[in-house]
């Protein structure tokens, strides 16, 4: 287990654009394997299922994640 731990913190010490390149080489990968339409469907359901778990995580309302996101954009 310590050597995954490891392997996690080296992970993170990378500079961000390796971050970057390894989800574009991986998001190229699916596409490869799977086709464009099924890898842009999983994109769209691994989003959908982030924003899930952190309104819940955040113990936020619907609204006032809506307000945030919307507030910027459309105020007159």
């Amino acid at each position: 287990m310590s050597a995954l731990r490891r392997a996690i913190a080296a992970f993170l010490a990378w500079p961000r654009r390796y971050h970057g390149l390894l989800a574009g080489v991986v998001l190229w990968a699916l596409w490869l394997l799977v086709g464009f339409w099924r890898t842009l469907l999983l994109a769209v359901l691994a989003a959908t299922g982030y924003t899930i778990g952190r309104v819940l995580e955040e113990n936020q309302s619907w609204r006032e994640l809506l307000d945030k996101l919307l507030s910027d954009r459309y105020t007159e």
